[in-house]
């Protein structure tokens, strides 16, 4: 049982969460809007009205009027997620405060099991001089205030009985704390009830936290958030300091009249993970190559940012990827580190650091070509808040297509690969990586051709 301190005792505040407005329609119904969600209340009494409008600023339960509906006009906020609550102890002093996501599921509604423990999705962080307690399985968020309450949420990485508390909270606290945590979606009844179903044990804690973030639809996307505070990057990449390779560019003219229908790549696309040895690939190839996936074919400003136009598409135009090739054996071209200057299609030779190149090389499994993906970060997150990074890694796929399509049409050997090797490439470069780093690799080589069709058909996924 609880034998911590008894004298604290509870009080909360609630008030509609900010950016709620309430609006009357025909006939009197009243909506709560905060873009893009609304909800209809109905029809409301004056007293409660009067609730809705003492509820713009923090109140106590006791300042509202009450004429019978107005504790159900309350439970209906918070369980549609509408209504902000705040816990304080007898210091005057917040504990924490709940500020709800979404509408209220029904898991968290069963009574408070006998043992809990926290869930394995549960994520602190510092906010502010609070800690925010989030998990994407939860209906809320917890902003602690009071460091009594973190160590009351420490204490349930174990599971612990629905009356124990430490010795800082007394009784009172520790049982709303639990029931706040439990209807909330922040506890679980046992160490196994996250990974018994397929739907729960699939996730990683980190993957369903990026997940649930990158598809938010409030106060993210296209902000410009940086605007005013920091100074766009340049669409152009600064170069290395190493010789230049000018690249050859194919006849496109030709190609549109000689090369093989879109249908026919997209069927014959497969991943081909070894070249043709006795015969690599050579620079023209490789020019030809990033010249028809990745050029620049034209620039412009929009938005205070330099834009490009390339053969994929990129969310505004931002194009934050760049291309480093990493070179094993090549026809012409000296083995190394370049980058892909998509601006005057040309490479630059990198800083000369063997080992984690030779590194990258072995562990792409010493492909002729590794290209390894990297994002310049603040070229898209200048722009776009909170779905910035989820972005880039869908550009990384639409690249990947694009290589895929034009290495078959060219009869090479393409081969995208699942992760990015970002510690080698730091390495290998020297480039900070909270600035720049790996977010992808495809390896390319030249095509061993089949005794029977001059070809190989076998590409695997």
């Amino acid at each position: 049982m609880i034998d911590g301190p008894t004298h604290m005792t509870l009080s909360e505040t609630v008030r509609l969460l900010p950016g709620v407005h309430c609006a009357v329609g025909e006939g009197g119904e009243v909506f709560l809007v905060a873009r893009p969600r609304s909800e209809s209340l109905g029809r409301l009494t004056a007293d409660q009205l009067v609730t809705l409008r003492r509820l713009a600023t923090a109140c106590t339960v006791d300042d509202l009027l009450d004429d019978g509906l107005t504790m159900p006009l309350l439970e209906r906020l918070r369980s549609g997620g509408w209504l902000t609550t705040t816990v304080w102890g007898n210091e005057n002093l917040p504990l924490y405060t709940l500020r709800p996501r979404r509408r209220r599921r029904g898991a968290g509604q069963d009574p408070v099991p006998a043992r809990v423990l926290l869930s394995r999705f549960a994520v602190l962080r510092r906010d502010g001089a609070d800690i925010l307690v989030e998990s994407a399985a939860a209906t809320c968020d917890v902003h602690i205030h009071d460091p009594r309450v973190l160590a009351f949420v420490a204490a349930t990485l174990t599971p612990m009985s629905r009356v124990d508390a430490p010795d800082q909270l007394s009784a009172e606290v520790g049982r709303r704390l639990v029931v706040d945590l439990w209807r909330e979606g922040f506890l679980t009844h046992q160490p196994d009830a996250e990974t018994e179903e397929l739907r729960l044990a699939q996730w990683s804690a980190h993957e369903l936290w990026f997940h649930h973030h990158s598809s938010k639809i409030d106060g993210t996307g296209g902000t410009y958030w940086a605007k005013g505070r920091f100074a766009p990057l340049a669409g152009r990449h600064r170069p290395f300091d190493g010789p230049d390779v000018p690249l050859a560019k194919p006849d496109l003219d030709r190609l549109r009249t000689t090369d093989p229908t879109l249908t026919a790549v997209i069927e014959d696309r497969g991943s081909v993970r070894e070249g043709d040895e006795d015969n690599p690939l050579t620079l023209d190839q490789l020019g030809e190559f990033l010249f028809r996936c990745a050029r620049v074919r034209g620039v412009g400003v929009h938005g205070g940012q330099e834009i490009s136009d390339r053969p994929y598409p990129a969310g505004g135009g931002l194009h934050e990827l760049e291309i480093y090739p990493v070179v094993r054996s090549v026809t012409g071209l000296h083995a190394g580190l370049y980058h892909y200057d998509a601006h005057s299609h040309r490479l630059t030779r990198g800083p000369a650091h063997p080992a984690p190149v030779r590194a990258l090389l072995k562990w792409a499994g010493l492909p002729q070509v590794l290209l390894v993906v990297t994002a310049r970060f603040g070229r898209l997150m200048w722009k776009y808040e909170g779905t910035g990074y989820a972005l880039m890694l869908k550009h990384v796929g639409v690249l990947y297509q694009n290589m895929y399509l034009v290495a078959t049409a060219m009869g090479l050997a393409p081969c995208a690969i699942a992760v990015g090797a970002a510690d080698f490439f730091a390495e290998a470069t020297g480039l900070d990586p909270m600035t720049e780093s790996s977010v992808g690799a495809f390896t390319l080589g030249s095509r061993r051709p089949s005794p029977s069709t001059g070809a190989d058909r076998e590409g695997r996924p």
